[in-house]
Formats: C-alpha cells, sequence, structure tokens
C-alpha cells in the first residue's frame, strides 16, 4: 500500500503532554502530525477551539514531512479541568474517504477561590431561640484551605469563627445582623455577600403603652413589635373592643416589624374600665394591662406586662 493510503492514521504528538499552570498565564499547545502525502497533509483542528491557531507544514531531519499547529490562550479557572483535544484529519487519494486520529489532555488550572457563597440551615426564616449553622462554599484549586466567618456592622468586620460551618443560637437581635465568609486557599482569598437572618420572634410590647382620661373620654395606646409584624386588639373588662361610634381603634405600622394602635371611647364620669392590650403573630402573643387614671387624675401608669 502506498503510504498516502493510510488504513490506520498514527496519532499526533501533542505537547506538552500535561499542563497545569496558574490563572492568567499564557499557555501554548502544540499538536504535530505526519503528513506521507505532503500533497495530502492532514488538517489539524483543536476542540474546544480557544483560540485561533497557526499551522505550518515542516520537515523532520530525515525529510519526512509533518504539519505542527500551535494553539495559544490565556488559561482561565473555567478551563480548569477541560479535555482539550487535537485532531487530526487526512484525506486519502482513492476517492473521497478520510480518516482522523486525535489525542488529548486534561488542562489542571490552579486559581484562588471564586463563586463564594453562603447557604443557610434551615431555609428560610428560623425562629428565635433556634439553632442555625451557616455553610461557606466556594470553587477553589486547590480547594480552600482557611474559612473565616465575619459578622457585619456598617463598616466594622469583626471574626466570630472559622472552619466552613458557622453554627450559632439565634436572638432576635440576629434578624438585625449580617454574616460573611472568607475562603482562602495558597493563591490568594475572596469574601461572599453579606447575607441576613429572618428570624421570627413573637410579639413584644414596649413599655410606653399608657392611658389618659378628660371629662367625656379615655384615651390609651400601645406599641408593639414582632416577626411577622403583630396584629392588636383591645379589651375592656375582659371584651374584645369593635370600631363603633363610642370605641374608636386607629394603627400605624412602625416599619415591618411594628405597630402602634390607639383606642379612644367614651365614658361615664364615674366609670373606670380595665384595659388590656393583645399582641400576637403566629409565633405568639403577649399582653399589657394598662391602669385608667381616676377622673381626679391626669395620667396613668401600666399595671404590669403578662404574657399570654
Amino acid at each position: 500500500m502506498s503510504p498516502c493510503l493510510l488504513a490506520s492514521p498514527p496519532k499526533p504528538k501533542l505537547t506538552p503532554e500535561k499542563v497545569e499552570v496558574m490563572e492568567g498565564t499564557s499557555v501554548n499547545l502544540s499538536c504535530s502530525a505526519a503528513a506521507p502525502c505532503p500533497k495530502l497533509p492532514p488538517n489539524i483542528t483543536w476542540t474546544p477551539r480557544l483560540s485561533d491557531s497557526v499551522d505550518q507544514l515542516q520537515e523532520n531531519e530525515d525529510q519526512t514531512k509533518y504539519v505542527s499547529s500551535v494553539l495559544t490562550f490565556t488559561a482561565s479557572h473555567l478551563h480548569h479541568g477541560q479535555k482539550i483535544t487535537c485532531r487530526a484529519l487526512y484525506k486519502l487519494q482513492q476517492g473521497d474517504i478520510q480518516k482522523t486520529s486525535n489525542t488529548s489532555l486534561t488542562l489542571r488550572v490552579l486559581y484562588s477561590p471564586k463563586n463564594i457563597t453562603v447557604s443557610i440551615s434551615p431555609s428560610g426564616s428560623v425562629l428565635e431561640g433556634s439553632s442555625v449553622t451557616l455553610t461557606c462554599s466556594s470553587d477553589a484549586n486547590p480547594p480552600v484551605q482557611n474559612y473565616t466567618w465575619y459578622k457585619v456592622n456598617g463598616r466594622e468586620m469583626n471574626t466570630v469563627g472559622t472552619g466552613q460551618n458557622l453554627t450559632f443560637n439565634v436572638t432576635e437581635s440576629s434578624g438585625s445582623e449580617q454574616y460573611s465568609c472568607e475562603a482562602q486557599n495558597q493563591h490568594g482569598k475572596d469574601n461572599s455577600t453579606t447575607v441576613q437572618l429572618e428570624v421570627d420572634y413573637m410579639p413584644q410590647i414596649s413599655g410606653s403603652g399608657s392611658c389618659s382620661r378628660t371629662a367625656a373620654e379615655i384615651s390609651c395606646s400601645c406599641e408593639s413589635r414582632g416577626n411577622p409584624s403583630p396584629s392588636m386588639e383591645w379589651r375592656v373588662s375582659g371584651l374584645r373592643v369593635t370600631n363603633s361610634t363610642d370605641r374608636v381603634i386607629s394603627e400605624e405600622q412602625l416599619g415591618n416589624t411594628g405597630l402602634r394602635s390607639s383606642l379612644t371611647m367614651r365614658h361615664s364620669q364615674g366609670d373606670t374600665p380595665t384595659l388590656l392590650c393583645l399582641s400576637t403573630n403566629t409565633v405568639g402573643s403577649s399582653s399589657l394591662r394598662l391602669l385608667v387614671p381616676s377622673p381626679q387624675q391626669h395620667s396613668g401608669k401600666r399595671a404590669h406586662v403578662s404574657l399570654l
């Protein structure tokens, strides 16, 4: 058989055989394929085609011919683990028959941590007093060796732990705190975006509840905050109050977690009812019993707070 009629074309030679480079480094791969028929040299292609290649027909010392193709690109962390294939396509002299042969290598790219994320277990909102675990994940080669956790308050970052996981018990104040993690390997480090916990807690009625009275009216107010945002109801002498001509309830939202409720009601001169404001959300409820001033007083003070 003529050397131009290749039954099984030789594999192209790919150099270097192994590639391990830092991200950002220029990489040169050379692929050479024998050309037994210089008039029909093999066509070399690269998969994936990371950039344009330069092809040349060259001669060995023994005067045999070969085609050389050089692929040059800048290594990215996206190239890590990618298989690069050099393929030589031979056209035979008889007819349109083609034969191919290929050689591959797998790129190994070293890079600092990328795509750092924080996940929370359990997912969604968490209940005050429960345990929460924050997990830091990243893409790095070699893998991350050190994780550091920070509690973020404005521009301040305070270290609160190390390791891939951070576990702690949630308090109400945790809902206003932000956390981030820093991932580091021998090639560099980077920080995640901050995460903020959604903490559910039962309503808390502030100490500003008070009542005042005039000759014809009694006016009381109560403030509560909780997450989810609480509702408020009034009870007079144990009975729930509804809006009417004689008893008017008005409410004002205080941000996402607060509520202020006011009750104004007519009363007889000698009547001093017992008033209670009750605040409720899906987590629980709390109440505040208010003392109504006697007709001789101008203002009153709360008696005590009781949790239902």
